[in-house]
């Protein structure tokens, strides 16, 4: 009996410091929901890494939580676009975009085989009319089966017309790279991983009447991917330029939790920004006798609102100047200039 327990115990050693193997069977299907929740992105680490590495991301703090709910075609607003029984659907916004180019119920349409999970078009509304755009080239997001040390490249194009001479088109290729093994702790749990670096290089253009003009996009996501969650148990992704990633979003697999604690401040001796990530609806929080002028300005220093803010709540809505996703810094200031507030908003 004790040889019998000894072996179980080797074998069990063994196998928690194997690695896993990512299959298309660890990937979401159609009818899969699954919960996720939001954190900052300021001062989240994310370069180590390592074999039968233990990356603890158990401080996490929950910002915003929502669903993914990956819908087959039929039951989209655009079943009439992609018609298969394997294809389905992941809302990705209510709308992107301004002006001339605003898009709502926008949709990714994914399809998954034994060797790979790609993207194979967009949905989306345009003046409430639901058109689609195709890849000629399909977005490969994983390649099967997926271990540790592989690498593998694709190349992606897509193109749509919206009539009126208006056109969009993306081409460029993806990189993936798994650079460590191990497991992972976050405030939902803990369990093995592969960490899988993904990065788009694209180019995006645009032609408006045969006036066109296109610019780079690239974008980079740290994956921490595990057999059991269908989707990456932590995603820290952003920008990737002239070697420097600029982390936008951090999303982890997390259950259910109430957000009513993170809005009970009127206690707090601290001055606060929530939720952030904001859809640009939010709420500045300065303590008992602050005051002052807020600015917020884009990361080129262009101020893009100014307030005047109290002591306690005060709630902004940014939704009506359409500003860009990505991350704004928001400064307080007092009468005499000093610095009341100074923090960084993510607005997705």
């Amino acid at each position: 009996m004790k040889k019998l327990l000894s072996l179980i115990a080797i074998v069990f050693v063994f196998q928690a410091k194997s690695q896993i193997t990512i299959t298309s069977s660890s990937m979401p299907g159609s009818g899969d929901t699954i919960r996720y929740s939001s954190s900052a992105p300021a001062g989240v680490i994310y370069a180590p890494t390592g074999v039968n590495y233990f990356w603890d991301y158990s401080n996490l703090t929950m910002v915003r939580q929502d669903l993914y709910e990956y819908k087959s075609a039929p039951s989209t607003p655009y079943a009439f676009y992609f018609i298969g029984l394997n294809k389905y659907g992941l809302k990705m916004a209510d709308s992107i975009g301004v002006g001339t180019f605003q898009f709502k119920d926008v949709y990714n349409f994914f399809q998954k085989t034994s060797t790979v999970f790609k993207t194979e078009g967009i949905g989306f509304k345009y003046n409430n009319i639901p058109l689609a755009g195709y890849f000629s080239d399909d977005d490969e997001l994983y390649q099967f089966p997926l271990n540790y040390l592989d690498r593998d490249s694709s190349n992606f194009a897509f193109s749509v017309s919206i009539g009126t001479g208006i056109s969009y088109a993306q081409r460029g290729y993806r990189i993936n790279e798994v650079d460590g093994w191990g497991s992972i702790k976050t405030p939902y749990d803990s369990v093995a991983c592969l960490r899988l670096i993904s990065t788009s290089y694209g180019i995006d253009s645009i032609n408006f009447n045969g006036f066109g003009f296109s610019f780079p996009n690239i974008q980079r996501s740290y994956k921490w991917l595990s057999t059991t969650e269908k989707i990456p148990v932590l995603e820290i992704s952003g920008q990737y330029q002239n070697n420097n990633f600029n982390a936008t979003q951090v999303r982890y697999r997390d259950m259910y939790r109430s957000l009513v604690g993170l809005q009970t401040l009127d206690n707090t001796n601290e001055s606060v920004i929530y939720p952030n990530p904001s859809n640009g609806l939010f709420t500045v929080y300065l303590t008992e006798n602050k005051s002052g002028e807020m600015s917020i300005v884009d990361l080129n220093g262009k101020s893009v609102y100014t307030s005047n803010c109290n002591a306690g709540k005060n709630s902004i809505d940014l939704n009506a100047l359409n500003l860009s996703k990505g991350v704004y810094l928001i400064s307080v200031l007092d009468e005499t200039k000093a610095i009341v507030l100074q923090k960084k908003l993510v607005i997705e």
